[in-house]
């Protein structure tokens, strides 16, 4: 009767040991969900693409706090680079490119700048070559160059479209 006993006793012990764990594993990924990426609210931005001539041949996100690391990545490997000016003591340029394409109807298009508590999140989508409109056949390299005000939060990057 008294091993039954215990064994009640132990089993009762393990399940609330498995509803806290349990638990606290549902509050970390609420507390993920809705505070570390909640809050958010859309931040203003500027899209310098038009003014700036250069060929950025890396895919990606790549955030820039000085003008000089920017001229830099722009200008590597022997490319010609023209930036407009930037006023990097109150804001940050931030690069998103998508690398070489085979054809100039590539483009991308940003659709939003989030700012969320522990990051901002350039939201981009790359548009493609359709049938009705295949582009030319030719080398291209699409990027946007956007400045938003300078924020010592980490930039990320979520490209909408893509597999």
């Amino acid at each position: 009767m008294m091993l039954g006993g215990r064994l009640r006793v132990e089993t009762s012990h393990k399940a609330a040991a498995l509803v806290a764990v349990a638990l606290a594993a549902g509050s970390w990924v609420a507390w993920q969900e809705l505070w570390v990426r909640g809050g958010d609210a859309s931040l203003p931005w500027t899209d310098l693409t038009a003014r700036t001539l250069a060929q950025p041949t890396g895919a990606g996100l790549r955030v820039f706090r000085t003008r000089s690391d920017l001229v830099r990545e722009l200008a590597s490997r022997g490319r010609s680079a023209t930036v407009p000016p930037i006023d990097f003591g109150r804001r940050t340029a931030i690069l998103v490119s998508s690398g070489p394409r085979s054809s100039s109807a590539y483009a991308l298009e940003i659709l939003d700048v989030r700012e969320e508590r522990r990051r901002v999140v350039v939201i981009a989508r790359e548009r493609t070559p359709v049938l009705a409109n295949p582009g030319a056949a030719t080398l291209s390299f699409p990027f946007r160059l956007l400045t938003i005000e300078r924020r010592e939060k980490p930039v990320t990057l979520d490209l909408e479209g893509r597999p």
